[in-house]
């Protein structure tokens, strides 16, 4: 028997009630829901949790727990026709390492603001404090992994609102950037120049492409005659295998200019793999991928990171804690200190807005600002006038 009546006189508030019967063991179970909406609505929801009834599909996902949703939603969205192999591996393992222990006990339909706020406190606290001693930047990415998982239970009606949508996040640090100076970067060439990891940091230095583009980048993206390097995709570990997948966004699909001496270098580098090719024949992959290995496979970009760390322990001329990333940071920050437009570095580094890049690289603007008021000074007080005429 189903029935819906209006929720104590208030308007536009009423009680859904059902039944249904345990899949199990068949007994007959009555079900009690609040509902928001006109009555034509609560009709609507109702007559389509009838439905699932009747066909054997209905969950009353309500009354599970937090644990139990959210291996439904792993198992449902957390799949690769929705998100890239490393951020299945990197949402999966948050969600069972840290919000699940935490928040697993609660029922879906009781999880409040309250025991989310707490959460994230306790995430935030110290280790000798009793809590994770996470960062606010990885704070802020359980909240928006916990604030898809649940929006999701929003869209199915299995929630009213989403509780997490009540809490505020912590701010998101500033990520410290650590660049190289040209000195160094001129060392790192020079010292490395035989050593597997070369080629990677080389082009990280002149290009200024994330790890996995490098990886990815193959012979067929290089145009010698124009000096240019196409951007078509990035390469991933899925399970026990690398894959070419799309790249990170759509600007991230681009073509780089480079200088005659990257030109140099690859084809050298090219010359260096045709002989492979030409010794171990059919053993040679031939997909073509410019940082390869011996028999052509190519880089794994986990690899690159891994070589680089060790490269920074063991040598005393890169400061510590600079990452393999911090090599783009740092080819965007030596373009900058020589005033190079902000909209050219956007668009090398293929970052979706300028806003993005200006945001990144606002600590070298302070030199950039001093430039533009030492050229004011120059043309204004006629300490040099071949700068720009001021107009007729």
């Amino acid at each position: 028997m189903a029935s819906i009546k209006p929720y104590k006189d208030q308007k536009n508030e009423w009680v859904l009630r059902y039944d249904s019967s345990d899949p199990r063991t068949g007994e007959r179970r009555q079900h009690k829901k609040r509902f928001t909406g006109t009555k034509r609505e609560a009709n609507k929801y109702l007559q389509r949790i009838l439905g699932e009834i009747e066909s054997g599909s209905y969950s009353d996902l309500g009354n599970i727990t937090i644990k139990q949703y959210l291996d439904k939603w792993i198992n449902a969205y957390c799949t690769p026709t929705n998100l890239q192999p490393k951020t299945i591996r990197s949402y999966t393992s948050t969600i069972n390492n840290h919000i699940i222990p935490h928040l697993g006990r609660h029922k879906l339909n009781n999880l409040k603001a309250a025991h989310i706020a707490d959460y994230y406190a306790l995430m935030s606290k110290s280790r000798t404090e009793g809590g994770a001693g996470l960062s606010p930047t990885t704070v802020l990415y359980h909240h928006r992994i916990l604030h898809q998982a649940l929006k999701h239970a929003v869209n199915q009606d299995y929630l009213k609102q989403n509780p997490v949508a009540k809490v505020q996040p912590p701010r998101k640090n500033r990520p410290d950037i650590k660049v190289l100076s040209v000195e160094q970067a001129r060392y790192l060439i020079a010292r490395y120049s035989e050593e597997q990891i070369y080629l990677p940091v080389f082009l990280a230095l002149m290009t200024g492409m994330r790890e996995a583009e490098i990886a990815a980048l193959r012979w067929q993206n290089v145009d010698f005659d124009n000096r240019t390097l196409s951007v078509t995709n990035a390469l991933q570990r899925q399970e026990n295998r690398l894959e070419l997948k799309e790249p990170k966004t759509k600007k991230s699909r681009r073509s780089i200019p480079v200088p005659e001496q990257v030109v140099v270098v690859l084809k050298k580098e090219k010359e260096r793999q045709d002989c492979y090719r030409e010794i171990l024949g059919e053993g040679y992959d031939c997909r073509g991928f410019v940082c390869a290995w011996e028999d052509g496979k190519p880089y794994d970009p986990e690899w690159i990171g891994k070589q680089w760390a060790k490269l920074v322990a063991s040598d005393d001329k890169i400061p510590n804690g600079v990452r393999f990333h911090d090599l783009r940071h740092t080819h965007a920050t030596i373009l900058l200190s020589q005033n190079i437009n902000l909209k050219v570095i956007q668009d090398r580094l293929g970052h979706e807005s300028i806003a993005t890049t200006g945001d990144i690289y606002s600590h070298v603007t302070p030199g950039i600002q001093q430039v533009a008021a030492d050229v004011l000074e120059n043309l204004f007080s006629g300490k040099n006038s071949t700068y720009y005429s001021l107009g007729p």
